[in-house]
């Protein structure tokens, strides 16, 4: 009897197992076939996995990529990204993260029936995204169990339901609908850019009479995001030299080609990792909103941010660019005093500084876009390397997140307000 029972505790324990549980029940509520709730079930357990074999290759390039990095420019480095990182801790946190998602979603429905907030949060794999990094930072506060899924469903039912409606005024401008708004982790940090932009005045013209076509191979993530790692690797690793590239990291190998093959399979390691977050989210998105648009008469779905795109192609790539340039502006000043700095991310300045110029474009025209995407460079940096600094989501080293933190500047927001909690609990030495 113990063994049965101490078998059902680890099986519903299991992360994987308990995201597939929620896929199930999702799908049995939509009276789907038993044929498509047994896939649906199956490949969202099977996405979790595959979600683990990538983090396992991000940790292995990561880590002496960050050692390379630090010794190259005497600076304590650290990579910043929200999948990797819910990902890594996912031994230790992933069954409360599967918990909070489902019952935080669940939380959201509730809260946009009975509000004036109307969003349904319906972008899989930031649900996912900020349940771990909820659970991370309440895990920081020392809970754990039950009071964590607990207090964790709350703040993300509340999230979920308040967060879109910072994007509500500009999307109504930008499309002329309230068809839809934006869910997405950077909603906090589109609304600054913006709004710091807009003190500069209105501009004339319109990015899209720009040609861009140069830069167009920017979408490719796999091209994108190598050509970035390449671009901080290949100069730290000539910076450092063979003699202590080959003696202390790669066991021999050329200095040169460990440090290409290092990025490269950085890039291989995300890509198998977002393979898996899509393969899990597209199992679980169709029940959630299946289920919320039976119960919230009126509800206004929160989409991912790439529905932006078709409103200013031109301004998307060179805000990318420029928000690129601005995070390595903002490197040297946290360089300057002593900070721990964020490697720089093309990926990062696309879902930011890119995207934030689209609407700039609308508000004020080149001038506004420009200005804006350059303000999210800077903002995110600083914002990264500040709760890294301070510690501000704990000893994530201890619970598998080695040299990688939290991106997305809603969840950087929540960190600095707990941070503050702390200093008010007395919780902070």
């Amino acid at each position: 009897m113990q063994g049965i029972l101490d078998f059902l505790v680890e099986f519903f324990g299991t992360p994987a197992i308990v995201l597939g549980a929620v896929s199930f029940i999702g799908l049995l509520v939509l009276k789907k076939s038993a044929q498509e709730v047994f896939s649906g079930t199956l490949k969202a357990i099977i996405g979790y996995l595959i979600m683990q074999i990538g983090i396992g290759a991000i940790s292995g390039s990561l880590s002496p990529m960050n050692t390379i990095f630090g010794k190259a420019f005497n600076v304590e480095s650290f990579f910043a990204w929200d999948e990797p990182l819910v990902a890594a801790t996912a031994p230790t946190l992933g069954t409360a993260t599967a918990y909070i998602l489902f019952f935080g979603f669940l939380l959201n429905i509730v809260f946009a029936r009975i509000s004036p907030f109307k969003y349904i949060y319906l972008t899989g794999h930031h649900l996912w995204v900020h349940a771990g990094e909820i659970a991370i930072l309440l895990w920081s506060f020392g809970l754990a169990g039950v009071p964590l899924i607990v207090i964790g469903s709350i703040i993300a039912g509340l999230y979920f339901v308040l967060s879109p409606a910072l994007s509500a005024k500009f999307m109504k401008e930008l499309t002329g609908k309230e068809d839809y708004v934006i869910g997405h982790g950077n909603n906090f940090k589109y609304w600054v850019s913006l709004n710091v932009a807009r003190l500069f005045g209105p501009g004339k013209g319109n990015t899209e009479d720009t040609d861009a076509k140069g830069l167009t191979f920017l979408r490719d993530m796999a091209i994108s995001l190598s050509l970035i790692m390449l671009l901080i690797a290949l100069p730290a690793t000539l910076l450092v030299g063979p003699g202590w590239v080959e003696e202390n990291l790669s066991n021999g190998q050329n200095y040169l080609l460990y440090s290409l093959l290092l990025a490269l399979r950085f890039t291989g390691g995300v890509i198998v990792l977002l393979q898996g977050v899509r393969m899990l989210i597209a199992e679980l998105i169709p029940a959630f909103k299946g289920i919320s648009t039976k119960l919230v008469p009126g509800a206004i779905p929160a989409l991912d941010v790439p529905v932006l795109i078709p409103y200013g192609t031109t301004a998307l790539m060179i805000g990318t660019v420029i928000g690129t340039i601005s995070q390595v502006i903002a490197i040297i000043g946290l360089n300057a005093i002593g900070w721990a700095v964020p490697l720089p991310s093309m990926i990062g300045s696309f879902f930011g500084a890119g995207m934030i110029a689209i609407v700039g474009n609308k508000y004020g025209g080149p001038k506004t876009a420009y200005i804006a995407a350059f303000v999210e460079g800077i903002f995110a940096t600083f914002l990264k390397s500040l709760a890294y600094q301070f510690g501000m989501f704990g000893d994530l080293a201890s619970i598998g997140a080695v040299g990688v933190a939290p991106s997305s500047s809603d969840t950087l927001l929540m960190g600095n307000i707990a941070y503050l909690i702390k200093m008010v609990l007395g919780l902070v030495g």
